[in-house]
């Protein structure tokens, strides 16, 4: 029985508890589990959570929620599609202007990685409905409810460009705008 085997029967008798890393790791036999966990969540529809998907979650903590299976991506971008991708758009997140192998600005250990977005998630996978965002555009993508329209998403990317100083002086121009005064 491969790793992926091992971990998929390992959430299966584990749906709805929380399970650590270190338990994958050990069930699974190696350390490079995240491989894993996305290809059963992706291709296998595996609903499993991470702490990006519940904030109860602390960021060595999955949970499958439901035995049920629910594919995330309909369709695939192939090699060649996604460097034709990333070279229409200059290696550069189409949101906020950052390019790969910046420092994040979110996290000081990390460096910034692009991936290629279905700008309709439903739509088909052509070069039309392709962008490239970095992965903080992305995962804050994901957390929408409710898609942005281009307008606001070039709104938010212009104040992402602005300096630190800056985008706080937007922030509280919004809070005093939304926020009742006492």
């Amino acid at each position: 029985m491969g790793a992926r085997d091992k971990i998929r029967a390992f959430f299966e008798k584990n749906v709805g508890k929380k399970v650590t890393t270190e338990q994958i790791a050990r069930v699974a036999k190696i350390r490079d589990y995240q491989r894993r966990i996305r290809e059963l969540r992706n291709e296998e529809g595996m609903q499993i959570l991470s702490y990006r998907d519940r904030t109860d979650l602390k960021p060595s903590e999955y949970i499958l929620v439901s035995l049920e299976r629910k594919p995330r991506f309909a369709h695939k971008i192939d090699k060649t599609q996604r460097a034709r991708i990333l070279d229409r758009n200059g290696l550069t997140c189409a949101m906020c202007g950052v390019t790969a192998g910046e420092p994040d600005q979110y996290n000081s250990n990390r460096k910034i990685t692009l991936h290629v977005d279905h700008i309709d998630p439903d739509g088909p996978t052509t070069d039309d409905n392709l962008r490239v965002l970095c992965h903080n555009c992305n995962e804050g993508r994901s957390n929408l409810v409710t898609p942005l329209a281009p307008s606001t998403l070039t709104v938010i990317r212009n104040i992402r460009r602005l300096s630190r100083d800056d985008q706080r002086k937007v922030y509280l121009e919004l809070k005093k705008k939304f926020e009742p005064t006492a």
